[in-house]
């Protein structure tokens, strides 16, 4: 058969597929025709246009055309509505011969509008490409900037995409939201500086069109835009993998982007509720054999005195206990590029995981995904990651009451915290609690939050955080610990105190210091899934058990606070009640009114802040200043 001779029979099918399109359209109540981009442009208008580099465009969002007169050949599906004895039907044929011969080449010309292509020239050849559902064609592209409108979500987002494509590698990428195109830009910054120097330039524009290509085969219902933000958050640039594989991964992450488009409420295990938890009857009255490897998964080192050396002694004391009954393992994991293949290596027979270092957060989650029958568990605030779940101490509550024994101390009315100096916005349970803790003893209280010169990389500038918040009159600090603190009662492996000061800023007595007891933790999270308690923590349904954040405290023995021996000179015994009543939780540090700094009231009279907004806090409460 020849070329034109078939394009002639193609044609037929492509007009089939455009009159049946056409008429679905037209039960809608809709025109049935091609979108015209003049409508759209009377509608908003166009402040600017700006002609881009010539690319490759995804022909599945070319979505229109640029003039009124070519509406009326086209369904809305890009499919021929005209009757084949015409003139347009003999080029379409025309077309089609080429592309069957040769192949369609050279550019056509479109108008980016809002993301979204409209065909000022290749109307025809846009149309046999998407016959034959091919991806991609070379454009030469005019920008439409639309007047700006603060009353329509879609070109607010579309400004901020365009403050984006100024430093930014994708031409055309739409978010659902325009706060994401920071996280974006983080994430292909870190990509491209983890790539060989030496390594051939990209073209990402062609990534995320191969992506899209792969992505519309998965019968996924998140935005392209937002899923290939994931996809690059836990796999980096599609760059050497086979379509199919790129297929796989989309599949396997399929889950994961059904959860951020539909996210449930995630469930925070308190430790009472962890305690009563029974396996199933069945499992109480049968023996279940559960997987005995346990592997906990470091980023650092492990020195007796560290923060993570305190987790490996807890992992050894938990190992003690239970015995032959597990075989925990450690596995480091000190380069990121490298850590998904160290855990798929070294843990992916595991049947529990727990990973120490937040750090880790993005190779883990592919783990966890492409390892069901593991359950995983990342130290890190509440997230939402399907099949991963997280664990965090009620640090808050040990900080309440070291701001109460900071109030009751301080003979100047000036307290502070000391804490480093960082580039992002961190959370901020901890510094209000102090601070509550202080005004609920000694309202009149100054409380200072002291950033200045502390560098989170170097423990030895909380030394100069002291000596500055001494200098602003404070009396009681709390630190966390440097090189130069030497305290006689001061508990080894503290990693951070209250301490009074003398008006230099040098240490003269210890206070009170949070202290953390993971073996706890590990222990009674190992027994209840030795006993079947977490299985439900394995399900592929979120909707039944969503994502799920052990948050132990004062009460689970997890987080404890240590007093010095000044206390036993207080003429009351305050501090012990409150302990005793936050572990009962008779007593919340976050009992309203709660009222941040600009005078908003955040947690209401006579209620409790609810967990969820405790782990998110990001807001400082009122009477707090900042020493930066």
């Amino acid at each position: 058969m020849s070329p034109n001779v078939q394009a002639y029979e193609e044609y037929d099918r492509a007009r089939k597929r455009g009159l049946k399109e056409a008429a679905l359209h037209r039960q809608r109540g809709e025109s049935g025709l091609l979108p015209v981009l003049d409508t759209k442009r009377e509608q908003n208008g166009v402040l600017a246009v700006i002609s881009q580099p010539m690319r490759t465009i995804s022909l599945n969002r070319v979505v229109g055309t640029y003039q009124a007169s070519r509406a009326s050949s086209f369904a809305p599906n890009f499919m021929p509505l005209l009757p084949p004895d015409t003139e347009f039907a003999s080029k379409w044929v025309n077309v089609c011969s080429w592309h069957l011969e040769s192949g369609i080449h050279g550019p056509i010309r479109v108008y980016e509008y809002l993301w979204k292509y409209y065909v000022a020239e290749g109307n025809k050849r846009v149309s046999v490409l998407k016959y034959f559902e091919a991806n991609s064609i070379e454009a030469e592209i005019i920008r439409l900037v639309p007047q700006w409108d603060e009353t329509d979500p879609a070109i607010d987002r579309y400004y901020t995409f365009l403050a984006y494509s100024k430093k930014g590698v994708f031409s055309d990428i739409e978010l659902s939201d325009g706060s994401k195109y920071d996280r974006l830009y983080r994430i292909e910054r870190r990509l491209i500086a983890e790539r060989d120097p030496s390594a051939d330039e990209l073209d990402y524009n062609s990534l995320y069109t191969r992506f899209e290509s792969a992505y519309l085969k998965c019968n996924c219902t998140l935005s392209l835009g937002d899923a290939f933000l994931e996809y690059l958050h836990i796999y980096g640039f599609p760059i050497g993998i086979l379509s199919e594989e790129l297929t796989e991964r989309i599949l396997t992450l399929r889950p994961q982007l059904e959860l951020l488009e539909h996210p449930p409420k995630p469930r925070v295990v308190l430790e009472e509720e962890a305690q009563a938890a029974e396996a199933p009857l069945f499992e109480r009255i049968l023996p279940v054999r559960r997987n005995p490897k346990v592997v906990f998964a470091f980023s650092g080192e492990r020195t007796r005195d560290s923060w993570l050396g305190a987790h490996e002694q807890a992992r050894l004391s938990m190992q003690a206990e239970l015995g032959d009954r597990i075989d925990s393992r450690v596995l480091d994991l000190p380069d990121r590029d490298d850590a998904y293949d160290l855990l798929s290596e070294q843990a992916g027979d595991a049947g529990l995981l727990f990973v120490t270092t937040p750090s880790l957060m993005n190779p883990v989650l592919r783990f966890a995904l492409e390892h069901p029958n593991c359950l995983t568990l990342v130290y890190s605030r509440m997230q939402h990651h399907y099949r991963l779940h997280t664990y965090f101490g009620r640090y808050y509550e040990a900080v309440f009451l070291c701001g109460v024994a900071a109030g009751q101390y301080t003979k100047t009315g000036v307290v502070a915290y000391v804490t480093p100096k960082l580039n992002y916005t961190r959370f901020t349970s901890d510094l209000n609690a102090f601070a509550i803790g202080v005004h609920s003893v000694r309202p009149d209280a100054r409380v200072l939050i002291v950033t200045r010169d502390v560098d989170p990389c170097d423990t030895a500038t909380n030394e100069l955080g002291v000596r500055t918040a001494a200098s602003l009159g404070a009396d009681a600090v709390l630190t966390p610990h440097y090189p130069a603190l030497s305290l006689a009662e001061l508990p080894y492996g503290a990693f951070s105190a209250l301490i009074a000061v003398d008006p230099g800023g040098k240490p003269t007595k210890f206070l009170a210091a949070p202290d953390w007891n993971w073996e706890r933790f590990y222990t009674a999270i190992v027994k209840s899934y030795l006993n079947g308690s977490l299985n439900a923590l394995l399900c592929s349904d979120h909707d039944e058990f969503p994502i799920t954040s052990f948050w132990w405290g004062l009460g689970g023995g997890v987080i404890n606070v240590r007093f010095g021996n000044w206390l036993a000179d207080t003429p009351n015994n305050l501090l012990r009640y409150l302990r005793g009543s936050i572990a009962k939780n008779l007593y919340s540090p976050f009992h309203g009114p709660v009222v941040d700094e600009e005078g908003t009231v955040r947690v209401p009279a006579h209620s409790d802040a609810a967990p969820a907004e405790i782990i998110k806090m990001r807001y400082l409460v009122a009477g707090v200043e900042l020493v930066e």
